[in-house]
């Protein structure tokens, strides 16, 4: 019998089973007495197996018959799922991803195997922890697992039912594309309207408009992904470079079911993993020195996804050394990046800040995880591409805290359209505070530097013109309208000769030369063919 037709289902089926294995492991590993993980665990293994038998596909077949095999004693109660087992069992889980992987691309790399389902077999947990992990024993008792307060309950795995579809990414990117060009012709046809004086079309374009809004938010529900999709790794990643480094780091992670733009997912990705690289090797101590610093022997590192209305926050926090203000300035100066003059001006988040800019370091031995000034820089640039907003906190021995603030979805996007001078720009309506009119005599010059006062804030104040390195024109008689913008944790004032319009625009990415533009993230089309480019909110800051 031809089993190939069935060969997507299957690599479906079998990641997702390979997926909530290794998040349960790491789940057993913190609490080893949950039976209902253990039982999980177990039926996932087992299932996968029969999958594979059934396609003939033996060598997944044996990797997994050895892990059900060893997690069969962890059930009767042979052994526990300690670290040297955990680690043989992801293992595993690794090789059925790589062999998952060449089934679907129809490729074979000829991996062998047999080593591996020999070390699943012969497993001999005893022999296992005194000779690889003799700390283990150590730490293995109550105060490295306390018992939770209030009992975890394990959301399993549910079958997926025929009201759901699998649908190409391709199909539904170009799906959203179709809806942003109908989105800008709309604004087209309203511009028409209005030169026509056309009233009696003002009823269809209203329903068109009705519609469209309808439509764009069915595309967007559909190219909706929760943060799990990207999350199963991070677990992961923490535990083995704390193993790596010899740290004791307890990973929390919360929000995986908050949904957001299949792009901005795959977008945002990267930069969590340097963020955590970062806090499990600068940020974590050991510990021994965590313990002489006063605190737990085990730092801990928390993941957090929240939802604030079109909005998502990422939050990114450890308990560990947290970042001294004075030490970055410092390492800027040695580093050629600040003058001197400059660090007594900055504030403690423009000290924060430092650690973003290119070839930033404050380790002075570069190491396979971090050291070499890299990272940092690209997840600004990317939470700025994403017309998003980071935000630093940290305090000196008490750990640091990451907030990228992002849209839901990058793509159709509401935007304020200012202009100044002879250039009309969009700018993202997520980093707009409000808007004020001002007049010449409320800007002051501050160490330099033109201020305005509001309220009972003093915020520094830029000319869009300037930041942008347009044509110099001369000052509207008017008063100067400024747009305040909230961006790397800094207020500032933009200003602007005039906020000419608000409305959804359609943003279209830039390709060289256009992309090296500073300051531009982006460009959309007007209702009346203009092009307009959309700010990066980051650079203008």
């Amino acid at each position: 019998m031809d089993m190939s037709p069935y060969r997507d289902l299957f690599v479906s089926e079998s990641r997702s089973h390979i997926s909530a294995f290794g998040e349960l492991i790491l789940r057993l590993e913190d609490s080893p007495g949950e039976s209902a993980v253990i039982d999980e665990l177990f039926r996932h293994a087992h299932s996968l197996k029969g999958m594979a038998a059934t396609m003939g596909y033996e060598q997944i077949v044996a990797i997994a018959h050895n892990m059900e095999s060893q997690l069969s004693k962890v059930r009767n109660g042979e052994f526990a799922l300690l670290p040297p087992l955990a680690d043989l069992l992801l293992e595993g889980s690794d090789a059925l991803a790589r062999l998952t992987s060449e089934i679907e691309s129809g490729s074979d790399s000829g991996e062998d195997i047999t080593e591996l389902v020999e070390r699943l077999s012969s497993f001999d947990p005893t022999a296992e922890v005194h000779t690889r992990y003799p700390a283990t024993v150590i730490h293995s008792d109550a105060e490295s697992h306390p018992e939770p307060s209030t009992p975890r309950t394990h959301q399993f795995r549910q079958t997926d039912s025929f009201k759901s579809i699998r649908i190409r990414t391709e199909t539904l990117d170009h799906l959203v594309n179709i809806t942003g060009e109908l989105i800008t012709n709309r604004y087209r046809l309203a511009e028409a309207v209005r030169l026509a004086d056309a009233a009696e079309s003002q009823e269809s374009l209203h329903q068109l408009s009705t519609l469209l809004r309808n439509l764009r938010d069915v595309v967007f529900k559909a190219r909706m992904l929760p943060f799990a999709f990207i999350a199963e790794r991070f677990p992961r990643l923490v535990r083995d470079l704390a193993h790596k480094q010899g740290k004791e780091i307890h990973f929390q992670l919360e929000g995986k079911e908050i949904e957001l733009d299949r792009g901005i997912l795959e977008e945002i990705a990267e930069p969590i993993v340097h963020i955590l690289r970062n806090a499990v090797d600068h940020g974590m101590e050991t510990a021994d020195e965590r313990v002489m610093a006063g605190k737990p022997f085990r730092g801990t590192i928390a993941l957090t996804v929240r939802r604030d209305k079109d909005y998502a926050e990422i939050i990114i926090e450890d308990d560990g050394r947290g970042m001294d203000p004075e030490r970055l300035k410092l390492k800027g100066i040695e580093k050629g990046l600040i003058s001197p003059e400059q660090s007594t001006e900055m504030t403690q988040q423009e000290a924060y800040q430092l650690i973003c800019m290119p070839g930033f370091s404050t380790t002075e031995t570069v190491t396979d995880i971090s050291g070499r000034g890299v990272g940092m820089d690209a997840v600004r640039e990317t939470v700025h591409s994403l017309a998003g907003v980071l935000k630093i906190q940290s305090q000196r021995g008490h750990g640091s805290r990451f907030v990228m603030r992002l849209p839901i979805t990058v793509s159709i996007i509401p935007a304020l359209i200012v202009q100044s001078g002879h250039i009309e720009i969009a700018l993202p309506l997520n980093v707009v505070i409000r808007t004020v009119e001002l007049e010449s005599s409320e800007i002051t010059d501050e160490s330099g530097r033109p201020t305005v006062t509001l309220g009972d804030k003093s915020l520094p104040i830029r000319n869009l013109r300037q930041a942008l390195n347009l044509p110099t024109t001369p000052a509207p008689e008017s008063d100067l309208q400024s747009v305040i913008i909230c961006d790397i944790g800094t207020t500032l004032a933009i200003g602007v000769d005039r906020i000419v319009s608000q409305q959804e625009i359609f943003v279209r990415p830039l390709r060289s030369p256009l992309s090296h533009l500073r300051g531009i993230s982006g460009a959309t089309i007007t209702g009346d063919g203009r092009v307009l480019f959309v700010a990066d909110a980051g650079a203008l800051a």
